[in-house]
């Protein structure tokens, strides 16, 4: 017997989310950054990042939400995967930047020296369009992520570590009280120009890590700006010291 399902549920339209006028997850961006420098999603999931879904009743009651709804545009076919968008759609864009960013891929594979997988130094160079938007650009993301570490073989480029996957298991003597147990260890994919110095996600500004080599390239990092920013202020606590400091006194970094 068929059952029935009631007709398809309609949601007010939002340009927050991916299909603006369907149900689905909120890629709504606050002012502070991640530690990835990435702007933190305004709804989250307890204890992570992960989206939350903008359903019916919260889009009722969301102050953000966008309450112009848009004309439905246009299917245009699509010269990266051959099938068809919305014109200026996020999937359209998506499609774009993860077409170049794999363009760039293989461009370094057959430009760079055998075994020279990344730029040492780093780069700048977006390896999509600059017009690409925050949300594809997370979403471009997490599929370079997975083609760095495939590039460099799940392998830690800093100590030679193989992982042979994303993850294996470890032991940690530390746990169950000092008894010691397995734990998953997963690599990760490091910047070598930090995205707060203005590093892209180009495939050469990436090299994968193991968790303590990239602790410690993080670390080194944040002792580089530390002192950056020592270097910056000592003029201004040399004039605070000579009682030069007053109301009048600009900092020397605007």
């Amino acid at each position: 017997m068929a059952m029935d399902v009631g007709p398809p549920r309609s949601i007010s339209p939002c340009q927050h989310r991916l299909a603006q006028d369907e149900e689905g997850i909120c890629w709504l961006e606050s002012h502070r950054l991640d530690p990835e420098g990435l702007p933190v999603l305004v709804f989250h999931s307890h204890g992570s990042q992960r989206p939350l879904r903008c359903t019916e009743p919260m889009a009722s009651v969301c102050p953000w939400r966008s309450w112009e709804e848009a004309p439905r545009a246009e299917l245009v076919p699509c010269p990266h995967c051959g099938r068809r968008h919305r014109q200026g759609s996020t999937s359209q864009q998506l499609c774009e930047a993860w077409s170049a960013t794999k363009a760039a891929l293989k461009k370094m594979r057959e430009t760079r020296p055998e075994g020279e997988r990344y730029y040492p130094e780093g780069t700048r160079e977006l390896p999509y369009p600059d017009h690409t938007s925050n949300i594809v650009r997370r979403l471009v993301w997490n599929r370079i992520k997975s083609a760095v570490m495939r590039r460099d073989r799940y392998q830690c480029q800093e100590c030679g570590v193989a992982f042979g996957k994303r993850r294996r298991k470890v032991f940690d003597p530390s746990l169950r009280r000092g008894r010691g147990g397995h734990r998953w260890e997963s690599l990760e994919v490091h910047h070598i120009i930090p995205r707060s110095k203005g590093g892209s996600d180009h495939p050469g500004n990436l090299i994968t890590l193991c968790p303590p080599c990239h602790k410690r390239f993080t670390a080194t990092q944040a002792s580089e700006r530390a002192a950056a920013r020592r270097d910056r202020e000592r003029p201004l606590q040399a004039l605070e010291d000579e009682g030069y400091v007053n109301d009048h006194l600009y900092d020397p970094r605007d």
